[in-house]
């Protein structure tokens, strides 16, 4: 993949983007130390919150849920609680509770089933036919 310039998210500078990065070099660096640094907090304060987090160390609170989401501090075997993406209920893990990935799920499984149908029946509009259907005619 050739190299695309690209505005960084953070900081809004410009910056040759090679793969599917959205931060330039120096914002990824500041990044990674302040993961490195909420991942040795948390490890001294397990029940700490995401907000004692973000004010002790003065970052973003969506950084710390992104590293939540991500899994990067389950190692840790902390107990911080999170808003589910979805409906705001509290969460440990991942990006939605139980029920609002059940029903993501289920209406992602929905509409699959409404695509194959609207697809077959495309076909037969079309007169594709199979082998079969040709020989009972």
């Amino acid at each position: 993949m050739a190299p695309t310039a690209k505005n960084c998210a953070d900081c809004g500078k410009l910056f040759l983007n090679s793969g599917t990065g959205k931060y330039c070099p120096e914002c990824t660096q500041k990044h990674e130390k302040q993961m490195d640094e909420i991942a040795s907090y948390v490890r001294d304060n397990p029940r700490s919150s995401v907000d004692e987090i973000c004010s002790a160390l003065e970052v973003k609170k969506s950084l710390v849920i992104a590293m939540l989401q991500s899994g990067r501090l389950e190692e840790i075997n902390i107990n911080i609680k999170y808003p589910c993406a979805a409906c705001g209920k509290k969460i440990s893990h991942g990006r939605y509770c139980k029920a609002c990935g059940k029903k993501i799920t289920g209406e992602i499984a929905a509409s699959l089933r409404r695509v194959r149908k609207n697809a077959e029946l495309q076909k037969i509009k079309k007169g594709v036919y199979s082998k079969d259907q040709w020989l009972d005619k």
